[in-house]
């Protein structure tokens, strides 16, 4: 979508791994470089888009911009973590991106805010995070409950993954929900109810020297059926891929 590429060239990367930041918290630390990314969301007659942006990374004591959300560190206890999240949810759509949407209102990108929740262990990597709309645009919330097991290597890091999602049914109906004023012959009312999202996938970063990183994300998405049953939909989940280089100042 069009609308999305100016916010995701303003912070691409999700990554946890920070070269300079281990030897001091308190310092400022910042990476720029380039990613290429593809994804698709399942729209008819959009398909799989790939995009060329910037990559931006920031991290500066308890505050971390990872890609298109940020957080806050509120208290580290052993192997559990909770943080303050936000994000910018790029979902979504505009009217002109397909003839199949015209007469469509846009379907615009949120940010979301909440509270996220981890435990390391021995057997792998637990996550539960809580957002909600604090933008009044779909005015929904999520719940997602995430498990990886990460895998350290010489020069970084691979973390398979997999997580399930709640989104409430004002997040579904306002992306993939048809009002009585877009219905067409070939576009029926739709009033879609909450649904689950499932994502497997693996997430790496390698480090090269103290300057440069790789990141390379892998995934795909399970779109529930209250998703899938949509008039806008005709994929039943969509792959999701990040590759790119940060340059860590």
């Amino acid at each position: 979508m069009k609308y999305s590429r100016l916010i995701i060239s303003l912070a691409i990367f999700s990554t946890t791994c920070n070269v300079k930041a281990q030897s001091n918290e308190s310092e400022f630390n910042w990476g720029l470089g380039v990613a290429v990314l593809s994804e698709s969301e399942g729209y008819k007659g959009i398909g799989v888009e790939t995009m060329v942006v910037p990559a931006l990374s920031i991290q500066y004591g308890n505050f971390s911009l990872l890609g298109p959300q940020m957080s806050y560190k509120l208290g580290h206890w052993g192997d559990f973590e909770a943080s303050i999240l936000g994000k910018f949810r790029l979902d979504g759509y505009e009217a002109d991106d397909d003839e199949f949407f015209n007469g469509m209102e846009d379907r615009d990108p949120s940010f979301d805010i909440g509270i996220d929740l981890e435990y390391d262990s021995s057997w792998g990597d637990f996550g539960l995070s809580h957002t909600a709309d604090v933008s009044s645009t779909h005015e929904g919330y999520e719940t997602s409950v995430s498990y990886s097991l990460p895998y350290r290597v010489s020069k970084g890091r691979i973390a398979p993954f997999i997580s399930v999602s709640h989104l409430s049914e004002d997040l579904v109906n306002y992306y993939y929900g048809v009002k009585q004023s877009e219905v067409t012959t070939n576009r029926a009312y739709y009033q879609a109810e909450s649904s689950l999202v499932w994502e497997i996938g693996t997430r790496s970063d390698w480090l090269f020297g103290t300057n440069h990183m790789i990141k390379a994300d892998l995934s795909y998405r399970f779109l529930g059926s209250e998703i899938k049953d949509s008039p806008l939909i005709d994929k039943s989940g969509g792959i999701n891929l990040i590759i790119g280089y940060v340059y860590v100042f």
